[in-house]
């Protein structure tokens, strides 16, 4: 072994080595090539305790083959050689380890290794996994030699230690950067359906479960409407079941009736475990979805490994739950808004059928029977005068219907975008109108369906104002944007107005443009005089 001196140069060595790293892999191997240096040795290895499966399984080897390692692995406490030191935390030193009845693994004895010497790995008086060195030949280990492997044991012990603790703190950090994209991901989804999917594809691929999947409750049962995995990217695969009863069957039941988290570390134990067929899972962790207390679906994690989650993995997935069940009721809320939205939509409509359409045509069966009894008296020149008019209240009338009737269509944005939608209109009311239309509408815009709804809303109310209200002849629209923003322009040669008296008096609609415009964050501008028509521009940041 050599003098003091030696041995001290051989530790610094071994420290200045496992310092130099965080990567647990790295310390491993290169710990080991240190230590099998320093006593001459070829063969010998590190296993470390798993505690998920409690049991030791080997790390770092040298100079033995691949089936040898796959037959001495998986030790549990107080199997064999190592297991004994890890079960006691004392250091054992084996001459003939052919002879000795402690040997578990049979294949030692069948290869012709004879001497051994293991050392526990030690960190804040916790053992986390051994150090062993094997000798083909007959060797007694010196006191001196032993002295180092215990020294080099408890360096290579505190290296490992901070490693954990570092990829703890990774997986940690990790763990809220998935929460926080989450966050990000499904606040602006308005589609359930939508925050659901990308929820489970962004935990699964972030932390490389085996299957995750959700379930709402629907009735008296939870069914499954979105998963991620395996099983998932097969076009094949048939989720079954894909349903289960309320507080009867399966975990995903139990939490849906009880409102609270289930951690199965292995599901064969679990009587009422259901299994999901082609899954294989050995171990299942689920938290209720819940809204004001109340569980409206479930989250469901699983793995083909045994007790593979822990304390860390059920608050990262209850805490990504309780962020879907947000998006869920705000998804919910604004389908219901959409839903009033649209009844109110109908009365506004039914109100304008009946102000002006109704209103219309009651002018013009006036102005007929006036020029009717003109026509009696043989009064032509005013009979004339009732014609002109009856003539223009025609076309107004048929102006609001073609603008009534366009509104009642299903909207073209949903369906097809902004861009599409501001032609469509331009085309089936203003052109038909009789108005001059001049339109310049970029068709390459990428644009947020939030966006494109308000612009066009903004766009329908300031043309409307032109052709009911103006009396334009002539209509300019231009839409255009970059990546950051896009902005809307609208032109009439109208009558004009004030528009610090308009706003005041609450006219034109021009309510609803500014809150629309406040609600995409946007800035407004409004030019317009008596006379001079009307300019409404509106430039929004570009989501």
């Amino acid at each position: 072994m050599g003098t003091k001196l030696d041995r001290y140069r051989t530790l610094n060595e071994i420290s200045s080595v496992v310092s130099q790293s965080l990567d647990l892999q790295e310390i491993l191997c290169s710990a080991l090539a240190q230590v099998l240096r320093a006593v001459d040795l070829d063969t010998g290895g590190i296993y470390l305790y798993d505690e998920k499966s409690g049991s030791l399984h080997v790390a770092a080897q040298h100079g033995f083959k691949p089936d040898f390692i796959q037959e001495i692995d998986d030790l549990e406490i107080g199997e064999g050689f190592s297991g004994k030191v890890m079960e006691s935390g004392q250091p054992l030193i084996i001459r003939d380890i052919s002879q000795d009845s402690r040997l578990s693994r049979g294949i030692a004895r069948a290869v012709g290794l004879t001497s051994l010497a293991v050392v526990p790995l030690c960190s804040k008086q916790k053992t986390l996994g051994t150090l062993f060195l094997i000798s083909p030949d007959l060797r007694d280990f010196a006191e001196e030699e032993m002295q180092l492997l215990i020294s080099a044991g408890q360096q290579i012990g505190v290296a490992v230690d901070n490693a954990f603790l570092f990829a703890a703190q990774q997986r940690r950090a990790e763990q809220f950067r998935v929460i926080a994209e989450v966050g990000r991901r499904i606040t602006s989804i308005m589609d359930i359906d939508q925050v659901l999917d990308q929820v489970v594809k962004l935990v699964q691929k972030a932390f490389g479960y085996e299957h995750v999947a959700i379930a709402m409750l629907e009735d008296d049962y939870a069914v499954y409407r979105v998963g991620a995995g395996r099983l998932w990217e097969d076009p094949k695969f048939n989720f079954n079941p894909s349903r289960l009863k309320i507080g009867a069957e399966g975990v995903t039941g139990r939490v849906a009736s009880t409102g609270q988290a289930v951690y199965l570390p292995d599901v064969r134990e679990d009587p009422g475990y259901v299994e999901m067929k082609g899954s294989g899972t050995l171990s299942e962790l689920t938290v209720p979805i819940k809204v004001k207390g109340k569980a409206i679906g479930v989250l469901d994690a699983q793995s083909k490994h045994l007790n593979a989650f822990d304390d860390s993995d059920l608050m990262v997935l209850q805490s990504l739950a309780d962020q879907t069940a947000v998006a869920v009721e705000n998804a919910q809320l604004y389908k219901q808004a959409q839903q009033l939205a649209v009844v109110e939509e109908r009365n506004r409509l039914a109100r304008e059928l009946h102000d002006s359409v109704t209103q219309a045509l009651y002018g013009i069966t006036l102005h007929a029977e006036a020029a009717y009894r003109q026509l009696e008296a043989q009064r032509a020149d005013l009979a004339n005068e009732q014609l002109s008019e009856l003539r223009c209240t025609a076309q107004e009338a048929l102006r609001e219907m073609r603008l009534l009737i366009f509104e009642l269509r299903p909207s073209v944005v949903e369906m097809q975008g902004l861009v599409p939608a501001l032609r469509a209109r331009l085309e089936a009311v203003e052109e038909r109108a009789g108005l001059r239309v001049d339109m310049s509408l970029d068709d390459h815009l990428d644009l947020s369906d939030r966006v494109q709804d308000g612009l066009y809303r903004i766009a329908q109310e300031a043309l409307n104002n032109a052709l009911k209200h103006a009396k334009a002849s002539q209509i300019r629209l231009n839409l255009s944007g970059t990546l950051s923003k896009v902005t809307l322009e609208i032109f009439d040669d109208g009558l004009g107005f004030i528009p610090d008296e308009a706003i005041e008096g609450g006219g034109l609609g021009l309510d609803g443009i500014i809150e629309r415009a406040e609600l995409l964050r946007g800035e407004l501008t409004i030019d317009s005089w008596p006379g001079k028509g009307t300019t409404i521009r509106i430039e929004v940041p570009n989501e």
